[in-house]
């Protein structure tokens, strides 16, 4: 039998768009062990995943049937499931915003300026959410309730300030008051309208009135939160992109699209790993004696597929696939240590 590793384990769960078969693949992995993080950190669409897997919820059959809504047409059409969402939108989650299109026409120009113009034929709003108000308070409750240390975040644009929101074992667990600046982040609540600015995507647009706390997601700030699981011993970093740009370089203005949105996601990410691996030198070579700094070991479970601009709102079970096999391989080598083996005699002994 294995015996599970001591120390602290963090997951942090990058969330992008609605392509997240790669975070519970992991997720799926970890429950299969029977690895419990000592907190989770999510983004983005990772949100309402890590909310179910905290619930209990099989992930796998749920997955599985965003595949099939995803996936409306076969190989060699299947370019054609991203063109489908892009024009009909995906159900319980956004549709075109059409009608609001129209009615900015119809509403009478306050000043003839080329801006106006440009707000009414190519405005910021394109799609218009969709999730219920029940499902962002379902959220929110499974998060508050749970045992597992959570946190997520949001940005308001306005005033740049950069929310961490956290459940009360976050609390505990990190040492901090919601209210409480700490860094670059305030630690705030998980409420409904947390859930909602966390998963507001930059083209529902920015009008008051259709978001009235201001807030968008949080992954286009920072898309993995890495940091404030400093005193964890272990750090999964879930990546539902690689580090490095896999295949051809960029060919044509969508690719090159793909390009800044995966340098955009990544940025952040570097600079945090980067002051992790700085800290871990200084107290590897003893230049760090305080005792509140230890090494912390980062383990990187990745996509290893290069995939799209137009991808990024289709689940693919090959992803999920992939995950749980990666994901399985890596807890098992990093929180698990074979039982030593017994003598040659002592195995004879116990056959007899």
């Amino acid at each position: 039998m294995a015996k599970q590793a001591a120390g602290k384990v963090g997951f942090a769960l990058g969330g992008l768009g609605g392509f997240n078969a790669h975070g519970v693949g992991f997720l799926q992995a970890a429950r299969k062990l029977g690895v419990t993080p000592s907190m989770i950190t999510c983004t983005s669409g990772m949100i309402g995943w890590t909310a179910r897997w905290l619930d209990g919820e099989d992930l796998e059959p749920q997955l599985m049937e965003q595949v099939r809504e995803d996936n409306k047409f076969p190989p060699p059409m299947d370019w054609l499931n991203t063109l489908w969402i892009a024009w009909f939108g995906d159900p319980g989650i956004f549709r075109p915003a059409v009608q609001e299109y129209w009615s900015r026409w119809l509403t009478p120009m306050t000043r003839p300026h080329p801006e106006e113009m440009l707000n009414r034929l190519l405005p910021a709003q394109v799609y218009v959410p969709l999730r219920a108000r029940e499902d962002l308070e379902r959220v929110s409750h499974s998060f508050n309730r749970s045992d597992i240390p959570v946190a997520f975040n949001t940005l308001h644009p306005k005033s740049g300030r950069a929310y961490l929101h956290i459940n009360k074992a976050a609390e505990d667990f990190l040492g901090v008051k919601v209210g409480e600046i700490g860094g670059p982040e305030k630690y705030m609540p998980i409420t409904a309208e947390a859930v909602a600015g966390a998963l507001w995507l930059y083209f529902y647009g920015f009008e008051h009135r259709d978001n009235p706390h201001g807030l968008v997601d949080g992954a286009y700030n920072r898309q993995f939160i890495i940091s404030e699981l400093h005193m964890c011993d272990r750090i999964y970093a879930v990546r539902p992109q690689n580090k490095k740009w896999l295949g051809n370089l960029p060919q044509n203005y969508f690719e090159t699209e793909d390009f800044k949105t995966e340098l955009w996601f990544n940025s952040a990410y570097v600079a945090e790993t980067a002051q992790m691996a700085m800290v871990n030198k200084l107290v590897h070579s003893g230049k760090l004696k305080d005792k509140d700094f230890h090494e912390v070991e980062l383990i990187e479970v990745q996509v290893h597929h290069q995939y799209g601009y137009f991808q990024y709102f289709v689940e693919e079970k090959s992803v999920y696939e992939n995950s749980l096999k990666e994901s399985t391989s890596a807890l098992e080598a990093h929180e698990f240590t074979p039982a030593p083996k017994k003598p040659a005699r002592e195995l004879a002994e116990a056959a007899t």
